[in-house]
């Protein structure tokens, strides 16, 4: 007697979909890499979802809101492994390894570590220059002395947040790489702009120290960065906390006193 085909409506087993946002701890119990799960590719066809649409918005709404929280982990990870060990002592992995999620889900973000490096340099950065532009223009309406007051409060008080920018700004300038003229023309030469144009003018109004602006800058930007940079050195030799509120006024207090002839 033949043997019974398998009838239409026997449905074939789907095969379990892995989301590309698991953690390491979700990664062990499957035993498998997540990496297979996730492609990398930025051409994915994606189909149109219509009558589900409504239904599926708290879904989306809860999957975004995990991966930026997943994204700006990773970013903060990356951001103390560049400034602790420079580009070339990184790997994805160690920053996987930092921010405890998966390396699948480190590439599957950033693709690669020359993306990664760009969009961590670009949200530090990026965040301090938005900022920045928000100060100045409020003090559009004072004189340059007073704008550069300002620039030099912010720029200091970033510094104490964000030490690992300069770190990773002075290894990059060290090498002389293509990832520093990519921050120079993006960020840096704009800002250099600006700020010399304050000092010029703060020195035309009478308050600024005569001198090169161009000097001025270097010297703002380093008594303003190193002491954060260097905070371990900083407290052996002073016995101060560099990160104190009470420090940061000071050395902002002191930047004063170095760059107008009158402190208020």
């Amino acid at each position: 007697m033949p043997a019974k085909k398998p009838s239409k409506s026997a449905a074939k087993p789907q095969a379990r979909k892995i989301a590309p946002e698991q953690t390491k701890s979700t990664a062990k119990k499957s035993g498998r890499s997540g990496r297979r799960a996730v492609r990398l590719d930025n051409h994915q066809e994606t189909k149109p979802i219509t009558s589900l649409a409504s239904a599926n918005v708290g879904k989306r709404r809860g999957n975004s809101k995990r991966s930026s929280e997943v994204r700006g982990r990773i970013l903060n990870a990356a951001l103390e492994c560049f400034a602790a060990f420079g580009f070339e002592g990184t790997s994805t992995r160690a920053v996987a390894e930092r921010a405890d999620v998966t390396h699948t889900l480190v590439l599957y973000h950033f693709h690669s570590k020359d993306q990664l490096w760009i969009a961590t340099v670009d949200a530090a950065l990026g965040d301090y220059t938005d900022a920045m532009s928000r100060h100045l223009d409020a003090s559009k309406n004072t004189t340059a002395a007073e704008s550069l007051r300002c620039f030099i409060e912010q720029f200091t008080r970033m510094s104490a947040a964000k030490p690992q920018v300069h770190r990773i700004l002075t290894m990059e300038s060290t090498q002389g790489t293509a990832r520093l003229n990519w921050v120079v023309e993006n960020y840096l030469r704009d800002h250099f702009v600006k700020i010399t144009d304050l000092i010029r003018e703060g020195q035309r109004e009478g308050a600024v120290r005569q001198c090169d602006p161009a000097r001025l800058y270097y010297m703002i930007i380093g008594a303003s960065g190193t002491p954060f940079t260097l905070p371990t050195e900083y407290k052996a030799l002073t016995g101060r906390d560099v990160f104190s509120q009470a420090e940061v006024l000071r050395n902002i207090a002191f930047l004063y006193e170095l760059v107008f002839i009158d402190t208020p």
